[in-house]
């Protein structure tokens, strides 16, 4: 078995998701390497479209797992394997946080109150309906970018300023509950095989990218019928399910479509990227 891990560069040396995939893959005798779309180009010739990559004709593979957000090379790309992780439709459309926000419902969580707007968006309307502070999302940011606690009319105008009036944002209630914290779990399929807290020295986010501590918590039914109810709307094979702490249930904060893996398998000892070439080669026999 051949497989690509398609992500922005080849040289990814420093991803431990990357080279953990690699390492459980050899283990299991599947040859997987990483993929850079910015190492590869689509060379066009009337009605043939070729993907190149450094200079040689990208070979077709059995599989592939998305690891990279952007552009029209990715997908070009991902038509030359067998089969996707995540499946590129499912990709595309719940990278996006405003597309989660309309379709992601379960009994099991609460979700936040929302406005979705343009950097142009009053202020004070915003206050009235969300209160303050409130957060300030991005709508296909990762690892904590662009994700931002406005306490007053001064952050939301530095916001226009730094990213432009016409940039889109989603605007939600701030969890007061879970300043600093939150749950993330991992999903295979709608199954939770491991779950953590992340806890930040001080920021209101709880990233691990940002620095936070993590440890790991009890998987109870609540978080598996809320990963079984998403899996259910989305059909992603492998999410990272990001919970808020709430008083009477938790709020949904995002699902992630490309989780990394490096914060879960240190805090739980769960092997995530073995679970995950399992379910490849599951698959495929």
């Amino acid at each position: 078995m051949k497989g690509y891990i398609l992500e922005r560069y080849d040289n990814m040396k420093n991803s431990y998701t990357c080279r953990r995939l690699m390492e459980e893959a050899g283990k299991r005798g599947v040859d997987l390497r990483t993929m850079g779309v910015h190492d590869s180009y689509l060379q066009i010739r009337g009605d043939s479209r070729i993907l190149m990559h450094k200079g040689y004709e990208a070979e077709q593979v059995d599989f592939a797992f998305l690891r990279y957000k952007w552009g029209h090379l990715k997908d070009e790309t991902a038509a030359l394997v067998g089969r996707c992780y995540n499946a590129p439709e499912a990709f595309a459309l719940y990278v996006n946080k405003y597309e989660q926000l309309k379709r992601l419902r379960s009994p099991h969580f609460a979700v936040p109150s929302s406005l979705l707007v343009t950097a142009q968006f009053s202020y004070e309307t915003a206050e009235s309906v969300l209160g303050n502070p409130f957060v300030a999302k991005g709508l296909e940011s990762s690892m904590g970018r662009e994700i931002f606690l406005i306490t007053g009319r001064q952050g939301w105008d530095q916001l226009r300023d730094e990213f432009g009036p016409e940039k889109e944002w989603l605007l939600q209630q701030f969890i007061e509950d879970s300043f600093g914290r939150d749950m993330r779990i991992f999903s295979l399929r709608g199954e939770a095989v491991a779950a953590m807290e992340r806890r930040s020295g001080g920021d209101f986010r709880a990233n691990v990218a940002l620095g936070a501590e993590t440890k790991a918590i009890a998987i109870t039914e609540e978080i598996r019928q809320i990963c079984r109810d998403l899996y259910r709307q989305t059909g992603l094979d492998f999410t990272g399910v990001d919970l808020l702490y709430g008083r009477e249930m938790p709020w949904l904060c995002e699902i992630n479509v490309m989780p990394g893996i490096e914060g879960m398998e240190k805090a739980t000892d769960v092997n995530i990227a073995g679970l995950m070439m399992d379910t490849v080669l599951g698959d495929v026999k």
